[in-house]
């Protein structure tokens, strides 16, 4: 029985598990300098085809290689040891082959690979990797079929499995925590207190989920006027009188690394007919504890939103067996396609050949029927000939079920296809 073809894949990559941010950032590549890589990576004979992947916690290139070990020491320098000679120290870099490669671009599309498990942005990555590797005419039919296989399962992974379900960052813990109470975000009144990283996260969070806008009081207004810059729904406040503030809000998340409460319980005088939500991030904590025993009034702390953290992250890990299956199915899809490559010169040896048979055969009936039924004898035959080889050709394309492995040299010794016709 004849070995099915190997694949000619070669993965390079580098990943947060490999090599520490001050490596992986000189091999981040934009748009433009990935256009000009794959031009490059596809410009070697060694290299049929080329696709690059690079975000913030990976950089990966994907090849289609003629000559493998020439293959991966142009991949190695032209994607990562021109621009950073230290990738090259052992353990940097990871080197995948064949069907390995494949089934890691799967996975990462799925989520199973990235620093935050299940994560959704990565899907979205893997896509626009595969458009400008098209765009350029660095991806062909092998790395092109094998793209739609990784999106295809990135989109199964997240519609049939909870991979993606529940908020593991700050920024959407605080969102998954609002909607707990609120339900819609679009008409809460938001007020955040800080303007550094987390407030910079959190404030993007609560607007790509739904809500208009969101006040910043922060005690350097600079930093509040830069931070809605780069998010135009952020409205700077006057850091003064926060209590009187936040009681005209709904939402109220703390960021400061304030030494002593911002919001004291003794400062809020008036009974609450509506509820308020305070999540305190700071630490020291910036909201009196006081506070969460006050009515109408919930208040969470970062440990909360750990620990909310940290049962969204349990509930993703029970999902990565069902994810993993998924990813096998999809793998042995493209592998039945990719062995059908291989069947597609044997099934036309063979139509060829029950083709020749037909014709003589039809040839040597003509004379005994009138030749009026010439055309139906012809049309019949050529329908059961079509009928005959369907399965067979279907069999040999890889067609016959899940772990279908076609017998190409069976198959030739069965219908003497090695000879002359």
């Amino acid at each position: 029985m004849m070995n099915p073809p190997d694949l000619p894949f070669l993965l390079v990559g580098t990943d947060h598990r490999t090599s520490p941010i001050d490596l992986r950032e000189k091999v981040s590549y934009d748009k433009e300098e990935a256009t000009e890589t794959l031009v490059h990576l596809l410009a070697r004979e060694e290299i049929a085809e080329a696709c690059l992947l690079s975000t913030c916690n990976r950089t990966e290139a994907y090849v289609v290689a003629r000559h493998p070990e020439t293959a991966y020491r142009t991949a190695l320098d032209l994607v990562f040891i021109r621009r950073n000679p230290l990738l090259e120290q052992p353990g940097h870099l990871y080197v995948k082959g064949g069907d390995e490669a494949a089934t890691h671009l799967l996975r990462v599309a799925s989520g199973l690979e990235s620093m935050v498990l299940g994560e959704p942005e990565i899907l979205g990555q893997v896509k626009s990797a595969a458009q400008l590797a098209s765009s350029v005419g660095a991806a062909g039919p092998l790395l092109g079929k094998l793209q739609l296989c990784a999106s295809r399962a990135g989109r199964r992974a997240r519609a049939e499995t909870r991979i993606a379900s529940g908020s593991v960052s700050l920024g959407y813990s605080v969102v998954e925590l609002a909607r707990n109470i609120f339900h819609r975000l679009e008409d809460l009144r938001i007020l955040v207190l800080g303007a550094g990283e987390t407030a910079r996260l959190v404030c993007h969070s609560l607007i790509e989920k739904g809500a208009r806008s969101v006040q910043i009081a922060n005690r350097t207004a600079t930093r509040s006027e830069r931070l809605q810059e780069e998010i135009p729904q952020v409205v700077p406040v006057p850091f003064g009188d926060l209590a009187a503030r936040s009681a005209e809000c709904d939402l109220v998340v703390a960021t400061t690394s304030s030494d002593e409460a911002l919001l004291r319980s003794s400062d809020f005088t008036h009974r609450r007919h509506r509820p308020l939500l305070l999540i305190d991030l700071g630490v020291p904590r910036n909201i009196d504890p006081a506070l969460g025993r006050r009515e109408n009034i919930f208040l969470h702390t970062i440990d909360s939103l750990d620990t909310l953290i940290q049962r969204n992250l349990k509930r993703r890990r029970e999902e990565v067996p069902q994810v993993e299956e998924l990813v096998r199915e999809e793998l042995e899809q493209f592998l039945n396609w990719f062995r059908s490559l291989a069947a597609e010169p044997l099934v036309a040896r063979l139509q060829k050949q029950a083709e020749a048979i037909r014709q003589r055969e039809l040839e040597g009936a003509r004379q005994r029927f009138p030749r009026e039924l010439h055309e139906d004898l012809d049309r019949l035959t050529r329908s059961l000939v079509r009928k005959i080889l369907h399965n067979p050709s279907a069999h040999l394309r890889g067609k016959g079920g899940p772990g279908a492995l076609p017998d190409l040299d069976l198959v030739r010794e069965l219908f003497r296809l090695d000879g002359d016709d």
